[in-house]
């Protein structure tokens, strides 16, 4: 029987690309739609389904099921079925909405290399995450991003152009920086050597063990209480988070790291555990992705000290 409630083919938006990439968030896809049409994220959500789509911005990524996804399945011909399997379950483990702009220089540069248009990936949202788990690099700060959440990618990378832009002299110092850590050029300090190895061993350790996946979110009873403990201390940190990007934390407990685009910390008295940490207090509390990979590495030596 004929579903008359789909779109006719002929008032479908003509969306280009059809198809989600390896790991993309959703809220990727449409902002890769968007600039197609030259418009904003919110322009083209609100073209789709204007009362769905009002609830929909609040996190695109974590859309409940029914309600906007399938609304933009119909109205754009894409297969809700991937939508879903790309979807969020939860928005706790991930930044806010509006701080989703951590990438991979070097995926983006294999990307674009490869003929595609560079996508966000949805890990790259993860609170607890802070270096790629493919390159093992940073991820940094995409810098081209609109007051609703639109990042915006160069032309040129929509027409196949490649990876090197004129336009973008941030994006190659990003990816510069990338790869002298990824090749162990970067960091050259004995302590900072020491420290970046620690914080990527226990951020790998956090993503093995599934603490903030947001897909699949099916935790033990140990993922759990490793997640709550890792979220507890994080809280306690975050608060002392400095408005330019740095952590607040003991001297005895900083690190000079030769990298303040890397990681960042300044001294203070040793802040007073709050008394009910919660997620909120860690999704829009840290701005910095320095800052929040700093807390990160405190978190690590507190609970390896267990």
């Amino acid at each position: 029987m004929d579903n008359y409630l789909a779109t006719p083919q002929s008032r479908r938006l003509k969306l280009v690309p059809q198809v989600l990439m390896p790991g993309e968030s959703i809220s990727s896809l449409v902002d890769r739609q968007a600039q197609l049409w030259g418009v904003l994220r919110k322009e083209l959500v609100y073209q789709a389904a204007f009362i769905s789509g009002l609830v929909a911005l609040k996190d695109l990524d974590v859309c409940k099921e029914g309600g906007f996804l399938d609304i933009y399945a119909q109205k754009t011909g894409i297969d809700r079925r991937l939508l879903e399997i790309h979807r969020a379950q939860v928005s706790s483990p991930l930044v806010s909405q509006r701080l989703r702009y951590p990438y991979c220089p070097m995926c983006f540069h294999e990307d674009a290399s490869a003929g595609h248009i560079p996508y966000f990936r949805l890990d790259w949202a993860r609170i607890f995450l802070t270096h790629c788990q493919r390159h093992g690099c940073p991820l940094f700060r995409w810098s081209r991003v609109s007051s609703d959440g639109t990042r915006k990618l160069p032309h040129g990378w929509f027409i196949g152009e490649g990876p090197d832009q004129r336009s973008l002299p941030q994006f190659r110092q990003d990816l510069m920086l990338a790869r002298a850590y990824a090749f162990g050029a970067r960091p050259r300090a004995p302590s900072s050597i020491e420290a970046w190895n620690r914080l990527k061993n226990f951020e790998a350790w956090l993503y093995q063990t599934g603490v903030c996946a947001p897909i699949c979110r099916v935790l033990d009873d140990r993922a759990r209480s490793i997640e709550r403990d890792v979220m507890e201390h994080a809280v306690t940190l975050a608060r002392s988070a400095t408005a330019n990007g740095r952590l607040l934390v003991e001297e005895s407990d900083a690190v000079s790291f030769e990298d303040q685009r890397v990681m960042s910390f300044t001294f203070k008295e040793s802040p007073v555990r709050d008394s009910n940490p919660a997620w909120r207090d860690l999704r829009s509390g840290i701005q910095s992705i320095a800052c929040r990979r700093a807390v990160l590495f405190i978190v690590s030596g507190a609970y390896n000290a267990k």
